[in-house]
């Protein structure tokens, strides 16, 4: 009995319907998941001109026979599916039995299978949504599908292609995600040029992302793990001093599956926030393991898209893995408390999800084995105060020695950290003290407007404002640690940054925000001239806060030069 059967109406109409094949890359995708599906264990896609030419698909698997193979060019036949509750637990990336099809009737389409064992295999040719050719073959045990002339009866939506190299660079983005997600089976993409892409298997993960992404990226990514059972984190992150311009290289598996979810990329940049200055992207490949019946993956018809049914657990467990990785580069890091909800950024970007279950993950897991890249900590082993100061460089860093070597200190990103760390753990709202005299602070008339309608946020961050008139605000109150600071200078420069921010901004968020600025703005700057004891005072106060690795904008504020690395510049022996 054939292995694939037309669905019960019933059951394909619960799956999500809509268009499939929108370009080439989609092609590519839902061909490379059959043969995934199929158990292949090498799979090598040929493409010409961007897909649009020819799109060749060539794999190992277990092939179709005769009866399955005719069956498998109808809409709604597969073999992944029976009844409506296998909806509930979907293991396979394909099951709506519409890919071949659905390009069977936008192309020229060939298919050649053979099963192991079988003594020949079966061809078929169809053109436009009509079988045009059905006989025996010979070929290799597997699968090989042929797609020729894609959207030739469709003018209107060929059109709307993009350019050759464009819509190579679509397949070979689609391609490398599900390369990552297998990296057991050999993947290989060309063109009648070259080779674009060549990933042996099996691979481990980061020899496979050596393989896509390059060895030097690969071997600047520590590894995630968390969990067991039935939840799982797995994956590879860049360390923090590791950014990229994009956030093209990051790549969310949901049971393999290579998925688009605003909830992914939102934790992702969470576990990085601070770590990073703005505008720059950690690489990553981020493997959920979950049950099956906690994820739905028939949201989208391209099956790009998967809805959890506890979103919160899934952000406990993945921030928490994320963070336990990263620890190393975070001086002194707090320990996490997987508590909900999670920041407001998150909740005002996904606000149909229901928050509020809470996550305790299990204890860490043992490290890593052989063979699997391990990173020594890059926690100070030393107290900043007991570092020899040597004097400054060009008022801007901090020289001192150490038992590494050199150690430089930004000063100002050093000083920044300290004050966005008292706001943070002053006790009210962030301590306010209040003036001897108020001051009067004017503002342009369309930020009297914004200051109006956040009196009570900037009060939370510190500031104590009221409306004296017109633009006039008196500032009675500000952050006890902001005493020496111009304060004046400082609450024009915070209401400048933030006026433009938008008014559906969440209070929380945007008390953060004011937090920084006035972290940034209140610090000590860049070419300003210290003493020796006030060098010495902010060292001592870098030991007593539990983040001194990065500034609340995510640069560096410490740097060491190894004494070795010194002798080696200079020819000297080590």
């Amino acid at each position: 009995m054939g292995r694939i059967r037309i669905l019960d109406p019933q059951v394909a109409e619960k799956i999500a319907a809509g268009e499939v094949i929108t370009r080439p890359g989609a092609a590519v995708k839902e061909l490379v998941e059959n043969a995934l599906d199929a158990g292949a264990r090498h799979i090598t896609v040929e493409i010409s001109d961007g897909g649009r030419k020819l799109i060749r698909v060539v794999d190992d698997g277990c092939g179709m026979t005769p009866d399955d193979a005719a069956l498998s060019l109808q809409r709604h036949a597969t073999s992944k599916l029976a009844a409506e509750s296998d909806l509930l637990g979907i293991a396979t990336l394909g099951f709506r039995g519409e890919a071949l099809p659905s390009l069977a009737a936008v192309s020229r389409l060939e298919m050649i299978t053979r099963p192991p064992g079988a003594a020949e295999g079966r061809r078929l040719v169809a053109a436009g949504g009509t079988l045009m050719e059905s006989g025996p073959a010979a070929g290799a045990p597997g699968t090989q599908v042929t797609v020729a002339e894609l959207f030739f009866n469709t003018p209107a939506r060929r059109k709307f292609l993009k350019g050759p190299d464009t819509e190579q660079a679509f397949i070979l983005e689609t391609f490398r995600a599900l390369a990552l997600g297998f990296p057991e089976v050999a993947f290989f993409l060309k063109t009648p040029a070259r080779t674009l892409l060549a990933a042996p298997g099996p691979q481990s993960l980061q020899e496979r992302v050596a393989s896509l992404w390059g060895a030097e990226t690969a071997g600047r990514m520590v590894a995630l793990s968390l969990g067991d059972g039935p939840w799982q984190v797995s994956g590879l992150a860049t360390d923090p001093d590791v950014t990229l311009a994009s956030a093209r290289f990051q790549v969310f598996l949901v049971n393999r599956r290579a998925v688009h979810d605003r909830l992914l990329p939102a934790v992702l940049k969470e576990a990085y926030r601070g770590l990073l200055p703005v505008g720059r992207h950690p690489a990553a490949v981020v493997c959920l393991r979950a049950p099956l019946e906690q994820v739905d993956v028939n949201v989208h018809p391209a099956k790009a898209e998967v809805r959890f049914q506890n979103p919160g657990r899934v952000y406990a467990l993945l921030l928490e893995a994320l963070r336990q990785a990263l620890r190393p580069f975070i001086s002194a890091a707090p320990t996490y408390q997987a508590t909900f909800p999670p920041p407001p950024q998150v909740r005002e970007a996904i606000p149909s999800l229901g928050w509020g279950a809470s996550f305790h993950p299990p204890a860490p897991s043992p490290p890593p084995g052989p063979g699997v890249l391990e990173w020594a900590p890059r926690t100070p082993t030393w107290r900043f105060q007991d570092l020899e100061i040597l004097g400054q460089l060009q008022n801007t860093y901090i020289l001192t020695q150490g038992p590494g070597g050199l150690i430089l200190i930004d000063q100002h990103a050093a000083h920044e950290r300290i004050l966005y760390e008292a706001f943070q753990t002053q006790s009210g709202p962030a301590a306010r003290q209040a003036l001897l005299f108020p001051r009067v602070i004017e503002v342009s008339p369309a930020q009297a407007d914004w200051v109006k309608d956040h009196l009570e946020v900037l009060a939370q961050a510190g500031l104590e404002l009221a409306s004296f008139g017109g633009g006039s605000f008196l500032l009675s109150a500000a952050p006890a640690c902001l005493a020496q600071a111009e304060l004046e200078a400082l609450v024009l420069s915070t209401i400048e940054a933030l006026a433009p921010v938008k008014s559906h901004t969440q209070p929380q968020a945007l008390k953060e925000m004011a937090l920084t600025v006035m972290a940034c703005r209140g610090a000590i700057k860049a070419g300003e001239m210290l003493s020796r004891e006030e060098m010495g005072a902010l060292l001592m106060q870098l030991d007593d806060i539990p983040v001194n690795s990065h500034c609340p904008h995510g640069r560096p504020l410490w740097r060491l030069i190894a004494t070795e690395e010194i002798h080696r510049s200079f020819r000297r022996p080590l």
